[in-house]
């Protein structure tokens, strides 16, 4: 099944997709790092 999306119709849109999957990664990660270092700062002022 694999084989045949890797070599059939999605051949080429797999290097995009993957792309644009590990970059929405990275922005989750960063997002998540962000609002850690804020609630942090929060429980800090208190």
């Amino acid at each position: 099944m694999m084989g045949y999306w890797g070599n059939g119709v999605m051949g080429g849109n797999w290097q995009t997709v993957g792309a644009f999957m590990g970059a929405l990664w990275i922005i989750v990660l960063v997002d998540l790092v962000l609002l850690g270092l804020w609630l942090w700062k929060q429980l800090q002022k208190k």
